[in-house]
């Protein structure tokens, strides 16, 4: 499988997530999930995504949260905290480094799909003494959860097109959509040119459309 970027930018990576929340959340008293959204709006994701070693390896957590905060209008409280490595939050955050880097999904992908931040740090107790193929396990599993025709029509109301413009953009029969959407045909067995003019047409990644295999 192809990964998000090269390995030697990982720990640096999962390291700087992790710290990012631990300060956030336990030195600053920001709501995690409404800190994660922050993150995600804040630009700063999608450079994780984009391998940019600007934030994958050149800024520490703490800076990192400070720049989110700053990007997204509310400035956070310099705080002299320590960061907390056997957190909930720092575990949370290091773990979602690793899932994006191991799968090649990126942060907002992983959370609309049901990988959320919180749905992680609930499973703390349970993983963050396990080998992180757990994590794997179950970040695939909710993953999984929703269909790629539900996720082919998410995407595609998203990008307010109707199943037949869609067909007329893409020139794909508006008959093959909709058996996409309604999940008799498998986006996962689909021609790769009709998956590459889907994804054209709706401005997203081959990964929000399609399942992630178990």
């Amino acid at each position: 499988m192809t990964r998000a970027y090269d390995i030697a930018y990982l720990d640096d990576a999962m390291t700087s997530l992790g710290a990012m929340l631990d300060y956030a959340v336990n030195a600053c008293g920001e709501d995690l999930s409404l800190f994660y959204a922050r993150f995600l709006g804040s630009g700063i994701a999608n450079s994780f995504s984009r391998a940019n070693p600007k934030y994958l390896a050149g800024m520490s957590g703490i800076e990192l949260a400070m720049l989110v905060a700053a990007r997204t209008g509310e400035a956070l409280p310099e705080k002299d905290a320590l960061i907390d490595i056997g957190s909930p939050e720092y575990w949370t955050g290091w773990t979602l480094a690793y899932l994006s880097w191991y799968l090649n999904i990126d942060f907002g992908t992983m959370q609309s799909r049901g990988l959320t931040v919180q749905s992680l740090r609930e499973r703390y107790s349970v993983l963050h003494e396990a080998d992180l193929s757990k994590a794997v396990q179950f970040a695939i599993k909710r993953l999984g959860k929703i269909s790629g025709g539900e996720l082919l029509k998410r995407a595609r109301k998203n990008a307010r097109l109707t199943q037949q413009q869609l067909s007329d953009i893409t020139g794909i029969p508006i008959t093959v959509i909709r058996s996409y959407e309604q999940n008799q045909r498998s986006l996962k067995n689909a021609e790769t040119g009709n998956i590459w003019n889907i994804c054209q047409a709706l401005g997203c990644r081959i990964e929000e459309i399609r399942t992630i295999p178990t």
